[in-house]
């Protein structure tokens, strides 16, 4: 009888009889036999991890373990192999081989070698042991065909020119009218099959127009150079005009100012029709000395059409100072 079952006998034996404090003595015997057991258990649990390693040294000898299913989950691998990078892998592992065995850790040094997953490695050793056990020569290419993976989508871009203009504004509104996926009509525009074009307004010119203009451009010309070699005036003594309309102020404007300082109070009648003030100046054709150093910039002046008025105490300028 065990230890364990010796104490539980005494603690049945105080419930039975609710007697005072007993005094437990063993037999040498009895502690004799506990001791074997004790033992024979721990002779059971040695056995069975030995058991264990030698396991676990024939699943390494096969050239399978935990580390390699768990490197097998790393990510930023290779997806695929070229036939030069196959023949390399088979290289290594028959170098790094004895007899048709592996050594220990061989599959997951190579692997980390070329960035791929275990079971890459073990898929190319695998192909070349088959290939030796029918008598064969080694072949470890890839078994993919050339005309594999996704297709690609064709885009009819011929389409395009009948399509309306009100349809081609967008990407979306093209592949729309396309019948294709954005996606695909979007990777067609970065190969370069269609372009981007901007267009703005022109204005809209009659024939008296037209006339207009050309009359203005040979009234250009030296009247000295006709007709054998005309040529156009140097526009010396020419100045460019124009005026120019100038909000008074914006409807919303940024600034910076003191933490302590108060915030300004602008108003006007209206935000839509905010006064303005009108500028005229004018430019003509700048000058330059022999060494192209310029003297004069040809900027003439800017000047506003202004009122001089006496100030009101009713009247509340927006202008900015």
């Amino acid at each position: 009888m065990c230890i364990s079952a010796a104490v539980q006998h005494v603690i049945q034996i105080k419930r039975s009889y609710n007697a005072e404090t007993v005094d437990i003595a063993f037999d040498e015997e009895e502690l004799s036999d506990s001791d074997g057991e004790e033992n024979q258990q721990t002779h059971d649990d040695e056995d069975n991890a030995q058991a264990h390693d030698a396991e676990e040294d024939e699943q390494a000898h096969d050239g399978v373990d935990d580390d390699q299913a768990n490197h097998d989950q790393a990510p930023h691998r290779l997806k695929n192999l070229t036939e030069r990078q196959r023949q390399d892998i088979f290289e290594d592992l028959l170098r790094s081989s004895n007899n048709g065995k592996l050594k220990r850790n061989t599959t997951t040094i190579i692997a980390e070698k070329y960035n791929v997953r275990v079971r890459t490695i073990q898929r190319v050793w695998k192909r070349a042991k088959n290939c030796w056990a029918q008598g064969i020569p080694v072949d470890v290419k890839g078994l993919k065909p050339k005309n594999c993976g996704r297709k690609k989508v064709q885009v009819d871009v011929s389409r395009v020119p009948d399509i309306p203009l009100s349809r081609r504004g967008t990407i979306r509104s093209l592949a729309n009218a396309l019948g294709v996926h954005k996606s695909s009509l979007h990777r067609a525009f970065r190969q370069g099959l269609l372009r981007r074009h901007s267009n703005s307004l022109k204005p809209y010119l009659k024939e008296a127009n037209k006339k207009a203009r050309l009359q203005w451009c040979l009234s250009m010309l030296e009247p000295s150079t006709l007709p054998t070699n005309p040529m156009f005036r140097h526009m010396k003594n020419i100045i460019h005009t124009d005026e120019k309309w100038f909000n008074g102020t914006r409807k919303n404007k940024k600034m910076y100012m003191a933490p302590d300082e108060e915030d300004p109070h602008r108003t006007v009648q209206n935000k839509n029709n905010i006064d303005k003030v009108m500028f005229y100046s004018g430019i003509t054709q700048p000058r330059f000395d022999g060494e192209g150093r310029c003297y004069f910039d040809g900027k003439l002046g800017c000047w506003p059409f202004v009122r001089e008025v006496a100030f009101s105490a009713m009247f509340y300028s927006c202008f900015d100072t």
